[in-house]
């Protein structure tokens, strides 16, 4: 019979490397180009600013967003540091507490924060149209006749 050799245990995770980074500027190609666009896009973004309604203003907007089951659209008193507005929170009206407080989907607002709130009515589906350019017809092929055909009797063989 032959010798057999002893059976020994290593625990894999006591393995330690040498402790510092490897490949820290190895980023795949699209990873990257996507980062510099999403920065780019960011760098531009602009926000205009819409003028200040009053609060009955906004009331009447609220009640229109409630009866017709509407998103709305608001734009707040918030700046970032360049001094840009934030984007717009868009959401349902879901409701207002009595302290002024309004929930717009996932978001609570104070009514005072408001600036501009808009109602978004979305396109009718017989307007909307499912191609972007519009598809140029085929024309149909011309039928002729053709004149050496003859319908006999006479039996072909």
């Amino acid at each position: 019979m032959g010798r057999r050799t002893p059976k020994e245990f290593r625990n894999y995770n006591a393995y330690h490397d040498r402790g510092m980074m490897k490949w820290v500027t190895a980023y795949a190609m699209d990873e990257l180009v996507k980062g510099i666009d999403q920065n780019r896009q960011e760098a531009l973004k602009n926000n205009p600013t819409l003028p200040q309604m009053t609060p009955e203003e906004i009331d009447i907007r609220l009640t229109e967003a409630v009866a017709f089951n509407r998103p709305v659209k608001i734009q707040v008193h918030e700046k970032d540091k360049w001094g840009r507005h934030t984007d717009a929170i868009s959401g349902l009206f879901l409701g207002a507490l009595s302290n002024g407080r309004l929930k717009i989907g996932d978001h609570w607002i104070q009514l005072e924060e408001i600036r501009h709130i808009t109602v978004l009515h979305d396109d009718k589906w017989f307007h909307v149209t499912p191609f972007k350019e519009e598809v140029s017809r085929v024309e149909e092929p011309i039928i002729q006749l053709v004149d050496e055909f003859s319908q006999d009797d006479s039996w072909i063989e």
